[in-house]
Parts: structure tokens; sequence; C-alpha cells
């Protein structure tokens, strides 16, 4: 071949090429930005709109669905789900895969603003913001000490800003429960004494605290900005404003009210080990670095530490960047190591260190190239992208080896000078070693033809094996001819270990050609035999699970607790107390705690954090993985038995999939219909029969427990009498018990809400607020004159999908694979007599894991057609290459066997092995049907000899190329290490499928080709 001839004569040039590749991946190692998993842009925008005071029911109906009508028809949507909560309206939009959604957010923007208008006044104005799995916090943080509460928030404030300037950092924000404003608590007696009614004071202060730009004028040579400044510089303005007039006497603010700054009420509380705290979080931006971040964040907080009051700290709760390192130096061990142990290999079947040196020398250089390539394709350093430089470190050595052996031959068997039989060999296999190539590459060329999770999160994988397979093959038709002609000395008698190790070769290849003699001379049975061995590996389909990704041990567990709804907020704390208690008790392997309860904010409720007063998040950080005998499963495991005996709490766990990945949770049961008391029995039924399904735990409905509520029911025809109509009655009783912002006061750069209420005492029963009055034309009159109170229960949550009211049950899967848990389930809903106008369906986790699965089996469906098409043109024939492809079947077997004796499960891992074995387990054959061919074609031997030859001479090579890949991923396979439970179940795929493969195309292809050979000769 010309790139070899060229390569052997100047060696010089070829070396300073490879040795600047080296050098330009040593300097991208330093560049490349390191996280933990691929930049995953899920295709999904979240719109929350809050909504203080209001209920479910009126979130539904006053925001909810007008949102959904003008949203329901974006370009590209696929689905359109939301959750209507007390205060809180959330709508998650799903696009299709690869829509742009910069463009689609600025359509959502423009279809919100149609609307805005028509929203209640006290509604906030939505929040639009993509869900993108780099977004959950890189750095959360506790801040405890024992200062007044409001100076607390404020310190919080100050520290979240200065966190938010540091570079790479997105968003920082932080929660204390509670908001800093400025309450106007009016005495109710006094209010009403004077004839004053809370709409009216609202309007007034809206009206004082203005500045009003009035234009420009000009005055000589100057032009002069006017402006009317009205806005309030301190609260002292504030009680002076005149809100009316007695007797021409002014009636000021402070004589009928109490003006202060003050917290509200608080809503959530937090502990950090125990002690009361509030926590703040950062979010990186999507393209940064995640360790970079971490660090300067890290960094920023330990000056901040030195400036705090006496008395006060900060602890760091979560710091992403330790499990990445953890994880990255994991990876990277393990792909040293099988680096090693491919190079101990390759000395072993050669016997000769300068050898091995030579072939072992396709794995630095294929190594810094791919780092090379990521740096220039924008790629970054993770778990995924190591992974596939880790699966292809065994493998960049198969081409070099084949070289080698085919180089090797000529010049020890047939006496050629060492540069021509470098050229020579080359030649030989050169064609052979290229389609084997490419056959490997283009199994990943589907995953750009679907679009889903599965081929966004891959694709970093197939592009640095792709990277690392052709740097090897450039190698091994270049630097490998070269040092062999060069530097490589042929004994002609063997001694020492060379000699040792080809008498145990020649023993190992006396054993392979009696086997293979055997099973061509007895075709039938060798066929049988093997058709009979896939179909009961293909049995073994039953006994293995299947689910979409392994859980992962990343040191933390997450739970959810909850009260019956309507619990106070310190009622729930109480209880958390306790349940805090045991698991101190129980679990001694934890680091930090950390308790959040009570109602976060929108931002907090989408990453996990409680949506009320009866619920509440633990968090338990555990000590490194190496430093604890139990995994994050077993210690759920055992503790999970002695966390339900807490009166009227229940507790669940978070899974871990559904916080990395946004999947949902692993179960998941949709019932769709709008007549909430039916659903409301249809869930009750399901709930009782569900906690059957062996496995299925943390089971929660979201329609199980009713929210009380005091309802106030308007006697229309009575009101009417006195010109008022539900919504001036509504919007009074608001502004007085719920309080409504009037508008805001500003100083020093703080923007503080003004809100109006009346004070507590006034408000605490029923009978205060029927006894309230409200202004109408002819007076005051009191609201039990047309006000009827009753108690009722109301929903927690309405859930809508694709505008239809739904009601979901949730569950976790623990001891039992995903898929044998929703196979249990699906026979338990085949039990619900469903009635008219409602369906239900089985989603959640399960769902994505079909989707995904079925992705992944187009993708290794089409890679299996584009390799054979590879080898039509590598052949220019059918024949061999329908051969070929039996490789792939026999692959499979293995693949069953390794995952039934491992207890690994069919996951999206273990499926990518699967596709990388459809293009790397017809290598073998095509050397050897390749070999075969040129025997019979050059030297016109018999097809029985020749398949004979073959086997002898392309034994070691084919021996070799398997071993060195199966050595370089045992370390993977082993699964040790953090974040290798993502790792190992592609890396055992690939080691039992080579594995199986290799043996069986030594004697199954040969046999195959033997009986076709010959049918289609007597057919002719």
């Amino acid at each position: 071949m010309k790139i070899t001839e060229v390569s052997i004569k100047r060696p010089y040039a070829v070396s300073m090429v490879f040795l600047g590749l080296i050098v330009f991946g040593i300097i991208s190692i330093t560049k490349l930005p390191v996280d933990l998993f691929p930049n995953i842009t899920l295709p999904t925008m979240v719109v929350m709109t809050n909504y203080p005071g209001a209920g479910p029911q009126e979130i539904e109906t006053q925001i909810t669905q007008p949102f959904e009508k003008i949203l329901g028809t974006l370009n590209n949507l696929d689905k359109i789900t939301s959750t209507s909560s007390e205060n809180n309206s959330m709508i998650m939009l799903n696009f299709a895969w690869g829509t742009d959604l910069d463009a689609a957010a600025n359509d959502v923007r423009d279809r919100l603003g149609l609307i805005l208008p028509f929203l209640p006044d006290d509604a906030e104005q939505p929040l639009i913001f993509k869900f993108d799995v780099s977004q959950q916090p890189v750095v959360m943080y506790t801040i405890k000490g024992s200062i007044d509460p409001l100076e607390m928030d404020r310190l919080g404030d100050d520290i979240a800003d200065r966190l938010q300037r540091v570079g790479g950092v997105a968003a920082s924000f932080v929660e204390s429960g509670v908001l800093n404003e400025v309450q106007i608590l009016f005495d109710y007696e006094k209010l009403t004494g004077l004839g004053i009614g809370t709409e009216q004071i609202l309007n007034i202060l809206r009206a004082q605290n203005v500045n009003y730009p009035l234009g420009s004028v000009e005055s000589g040579i100057k032009v002069y900005t006017l402006r009317v400044l009205g806005e309030y510089k301190d609260l002292n303005e504030i009680r002076k404003t005149v809100i009316g007039n007695k007797n021409g006497v002014p009636i000021l603010l402070e004589q009928v009210a109490d003006v202060r700054r003050a917290s509200s009420e608080p809503t959530s509380l937090t502990r950090s080990n125990g002690k009361p705290s509030i926590y703040g979080y950062v979010q990186k931006r999507t393209n940064a670095n995640t360790i970079s971040v971490c660090n300067n964040v890290i960094k920023e907080i330990e000056k901040i530490k030195r400036e705090l009051p006496p008395g006060v700290s900060i602890d760091i709760f979560f710091n992403q960047a330790d499990f990445i390192n953890r994880s990255i130096n994991s990876t990277t061990n393990t792909l040293i190591v099988g680096a090693i142990l491919a190079i101990v290999i390759l000395f072993l079947f050669l016997g000769n260190l300068r050898a091995a040196i030579f072939v072992g020398v396709a794995i630095p250089i294929a190594t810094f190239f791919t780092l090379f390539m990521m740096f220039i394709f924008n790629m970054t350093l993770n778990m995924i992208s190591l992974g596939g430089l880790t699966i292809a470190i065994g493998m960049v050595v198969d081409c070099a080896i084949v070289v080698f052996e085919a180089i090797y031959r000529y010049r020890k068997e047939k006496g050629e000078n060492p540069d021509l039989a470098s050229i020579l060999g080359t030649k030989e296999v050169g064609m052979a070693i290229t389609a084997s190539t490419l056959t490997t590459i283009a199994v990943f060329l589907p995953l750009l033809l679907v679009r889903g999770f599965a081929s966004i999160f891959f694709s970093q994988l197939a592009l640095t094996v792709t990277f690392a397979l052709i740097s090897s093959l450039v190698v091994a038709l270049t630097i490998v001819p070269m040092l062999m002609a060069k530097f490589l000395k042929i004994k002609p008698e063997l001694t020492g270990t060379e000699l040792v190790i080809q008498r145990i070769y020649k023993k190992i290849e006396e054993i392979y050609l009696r086997i293979v003699r055997w099973a061509l001379n007895h075709r039938l049975a060798t066929i049988l035999g093997t058709a009979f061995l896939f179909i009961v590996s293909m049995v073994l389909l039953l006994f293995i699970g299947a689910e979409l990704t392994p859980a992962t041990d990343r040191g933390q567990i997450q739970i959810q607790a909850e009260m019956p709804v309507g619990t106070k907020l310190a009622t729930t704390d109480s209880a958390i107390i306790k349940l805090e208690k045991i698991l101190m008790e129980e679990v001694p392997e934890i680091d930090n705690t950390f308790i959040s309860a009570g109602a976060g904010t929108g931002f907090a409720a989408l990453f996990g954090s409680g949506t009320g007063s009866h619920t509440a998040t633990i968090i338990l950080k555990l000590v490194d993985r190496e430093k604890r005998t139990r995994s994050v499963a077993r210690i759920q495991q055992d503790i999970r038995p002695k966390l339900n005996n807490i009166p009227g709490l229940t507790v669940r766990f978070t899974s871990e999939q559904s916080i990395m990945f946004g999947t949902g949770k692993p179960i998941e049961i949709k019932i769709i219909g709008y007549d909430l008391d039916r659903a409301k029995s249809i869930s009750d039924e399901l709930m009782t029969k569900l906690k059957s399904v062996k496995g299925l735990v943390d089971l929660e409905s979201d329609i199980s427990q009713g929210k009380p509520e005091i309802q106030f029911i308007v006697d229309r025809q009575k009101a009417s009498q006195f010109g008022l109509t539900p919504y001036q009655i509504g919007l009074s009783l608001r502004s007085q018990i719920e309080g409504i912002v009037a508008t805001q006061y500003r100083i020093q750069g703080k923007e503080y809400d003004i809100r109006i209420m009346l004070d507590k005492e006034y408000k605490d029963t029923p009978q205060k607020i029927r006894a309230m009055t409200i202004a109408t034309p002819v007076g005051n009159v009191p609201l039990r004159n047309f006000l009827i109170d009753t108690v009722a229960v109301g929903p927690a949550k309405i859930e809508h999908e694709n505008t239809f009211r739904v009601v979901k049950i949730s569950g976790n899967v623990e001891g039992r694979d995903q898929n044998s848990v929703a196979q249990d389930i699906k026979k338990v809903l085949k039990e619900i007599a469903v009635p008219p106008g409602f369906n239900i369906e089985l989603g959640g986790g399960f769902k994505e894991m079909q989707t995904t699965f079925r992705d992944i089996g187009l993708v290794i469906l089409i890679a299996i057609f584009l390799v054979y098409i590879i080898m039509v043109g590598q052949f220019e024939s059918l024949k061999e290459p329908f051969i070929i492809m039996f490789s792939i079947p026999l692959a499979l077997i293995g693949v069953l066997w390794i995952l039934f004796f491992t207890n690994t499960t069919i996951n999206m891992q273990s499926l990518l092995g699967v596709l990388l074995l459809a293009g790397v387990v017809v290598n073998n054959a095509i050397v050897y049907v390749d070999y075969t061919n040129q025997l019979r074609r050059n030297q016109k031997m018999p097809l029985y000899d020749a398949l004979i030859e073959a086997g002898r001479v392309r034994l070691r090579p084919i021996l070799m190329t398997a071993l060195t890949t199966t050595f370089g991923l045992i370390p993977m396979a082993l699964g040790i290490g953090s974040g290798s439970e993502l790792r190992a179940p592609m890396a055992r795929s690939v080691i039992g499928g080579l594995t199986f493969s290799t043996f069986l195309t030594l004697v199954f292809i040969p046999t195959l080709y033997l009986v076709i050979e010959r049918r289609t000769k007597n057919k002719d």
C-alpha cells in the first residue's frame, strides 16, 4: 500500500506527525471541560406561575387552562402536562427531539404575552425556563447562626449575589422560608369605624408610591429632564400617607395600621445536621466546566467565611465536583489498567517485549489523538466519552496485531527482507483491516438517524470510539510497518521466553486444528449443536430483567416525607425530628444531613423540595463508597421497614433515575378522566391491588389525600341588593386575609413588597371572617348577610396531560427489575373495570424504557445492514458477507449468558454493548474468510485445506485481538469505583459476546462456509 511504502521510506517525517498529534493531545487534556455526563438538554420547557393564596381549582381554571389552550398548538409540541397546586401552576412542554428550544421559548413568551392582561391581578409573572439536566445544582450550602431571621435573610441574599458573580455560574438562589417585606397590618375596628375599605387604601398606596417622567424642557443652552418623585424613601413616609379625611382632618395610615419591616409567615424551614439553617444552591451555565465552577464557588465561599458576623457559619452540603472527580478518576484508572492488561496479553503471545511495544504503540497514539479530536469537536471529558475510550483501548491494537502477524510471517517463514516484508504483509491484510474498522465504526452511524435519549446520551461514546479506531487503523498501516522494518530483529531460533510461549501456543493450535477438523467432518452436528445452543440461550431472556439504566451509587439518599394534607408546618416538623433520630441511629454511614420541610419556591419544588406545609425532603449525604460496606440501595432496603412507624407520616425514597435524567419515577400509572371523584375511586382500588406486586415500593397517589378547606358560598340574590358581585367580595376578603401586595419599597438597591392585610387576631376563625364588613354604596354591610361557610375537602393538586385531567399513581422498584414489576402491574390493570370516559395507561420510566429500547433496537438492525453493505463492497460478493453475518447471533449467546451469570439487567448500556458487538465480532470472520479466499485464489488450494490453513494462520491474531479487547474491558466490567454501575453492563456485554463469538467463529464459520460453498458448487 502506498501509505505504508511512504512511511517506511520517510520514518522521521511520519514519526514527527504522530509526535505532534501526541503533543496536541496532551495540551487538549488541560483544555477539555470536565463533567459527569455529556451536555444533555432535554426538549422540555417549564412555565411556572405563582398565584399566592389560590387553591388548586382556582389555579386550574384561572391560570393553567388558559395557558394550556394558547400553548397547546405550539410547533413541534409532543406533549403538554400541568400541575395545579396550592399557590402554583406548573406547565411542562415536551417538544420533539431536535427542536430549537431558544426559538420555542420565544414563541412561548409571545403567546403568553397575549393572555397575561387577563390573569388575576395577584398572579405573578410566569417564569419560563428550559429543563436542562445540567441545570441541577452543582453546589449546595447551608448558613447557620443565632441572629435575627430578617438579618439572616438579608445575609443569605448577599451571599447568593456574590456567588452569582462567580465565573460560569448561571444562577444562585437562597431559600429561607420567609420573605422580607413591609407589612401593613390593619386594626379592623378602627378601619371599619372610619368607613375606609382595604380596596381604597390599596389604590392610594399605588398612586402615592410612584416616580413619574414628565418629559424635558430647554432653558438656555441646557436641556432638563423633568420628573415627579413620589416613591417612598423610608417607612415613616409610608406611615404618614393620607388615606382619607374626616371632618376636614386628614386620616393617616399609621392611625389604622401598624407599618413595619417584617418577615412573612414562614412557609418552610430547613436544618443542616440537626441545626436550623437557610440554604442556597448554585447552577452552572450549560457549557461551563463543572469542576472549575464548583472549585471557584468553593473558593468564594471560603472568602465569605472570613467576613461573616460572629456566630454565623457556612457549610458545603453538596459539591458535584466531588462525585465527578471520583467517577472520572475511577474511569481513568480503569482505562490505564485496561491498557496495561492489553499490553501484557501482547507480550504473552509475542514473547518479545520490543514486538509488544511496537504493537502497543497504537494505544497512546490513539488515546492522545482521540483527546485532541474531542477538543476539536467541543466535547467534554465525562463518564460516557471516557467510557468510549476505555472500550476502544483493547480494540485499537487489533489492526496492529493483524499487520504484525502478517509481516512477521513474511520475514520468518518466507525470508523476505524487512522493508519488503513490511510492505507485502501490510498489503496482504490492508483491505481486510480497513473493512473490519469500517464495520465497527458503521454501527454508530444509525445513532444519527434516531432522535431520543439514547442518541443524545451516547453520541460522545460513538465519536470517541470512532476517533480511536481511525487513528489505530492509520497506525497499523504506517507506524507498525515502519517500526518492524527499521527496528525489529527476527532471531533464527527461538530462545527463552519466546520458546516457552511458542510451545504453549503450538499446543493450543493442535487442539484447535483437531476441533475444526472434527467440525468440518461433522457439519450437520456442528450446525445443529450451535443452533440448539442459540435457542437455549434465548430462553435466558425469561430470567434476565430489564430496566432503563442501572441504579448508581452517588453516596446520597433522598427521602420524601408526608403528613396528611393540611398539616401545619410545626406539626410536620415534629414528625420529621423523630424520623431524623431514627435515620441517625440506623445509618451510621451518614456524613451530613439536610432537611427542608414545607413549601419551597418554584425552582426548589421543581428540583425535588417540598410543595406544602405537610411535606419534607430529607437528603442524607453518605461517606465515600470506599469507607462503607453497604451500597445506597442496600441501606434503603434495610431502613425502609423502620421508617413508617411514626403516626401519620408516610416516607418514600426518591428515585435516582428521576433525579438524574428527568424521566419520572420508574413506575407511573395514569388514570385519565375528568371526574375527580370517580378517578379517586379507581385510584383507591388500584392502590389496594398494587400493594401485592412484589418489588413495587413507595406507592403514591396524587389524589389519595384531599386538602381540607373552608368554602364561602355567596348568596347572589342578597349580595346583588347591595350592588355586590362574588368578585368584589372575594377581592375584599383576599386583601384582608391573605393580603395583597400593593406596591414595592426600594432601598439600597433592594426591593421589598408592601403587603396590606388584617392583623391575625381578626381572621383566625370562619365566624370572625363572616363578621367582617364590606363597603357598599349604602355603607358597610356585614358579610354574614349574604355569605355562608361550609367545611369541605378539595384536591391537593390537579394534574393534566394534553389538557385532560389525569391522576397519577407512582412508585419505585426495589429488589426486582423494572420490566418484571411492570409486567405484573399490567396483570393488575386488566382486573380493573374502567368506566366510560376514563383510560388507564402505564408510563413513567417504564414507558421511557420501552421507547429507548425500541430506538436502540432499530439502531442495531440498521447497523447490521450497514455492516453487511460494507462487507459486500469488500468481498464483491453476497455469499461471504452472508456467512460472516452469522457471527452476530453467535455473539448474542455470550451476551445472554454473561448477563445471566453476573445478574446484570438488559438496559440502555448493555444494549449499547450489543450494538458495538455488531461491528466488532465480524472482524475476526472477515480476516478469516479473506485469507481463505486468498489461499484459494493465489495458491489454488482446495476449499477444505484452505479452511484448515486459514484457521491455523489466523488463529494467533484472532486470539490476540479478542483477548486484548476482553482484558482491556475487564476493569470496567468489574464495576469498581464511583459511577461504575453505568459502565459495567456495556463492558460485560462486549466481553461475553466477543468471547463466545471468537471461539464459535473459528469453528462454526468454517463449517458454514464449507456447507454453503459445496451446495452452491453442486447447484452450478
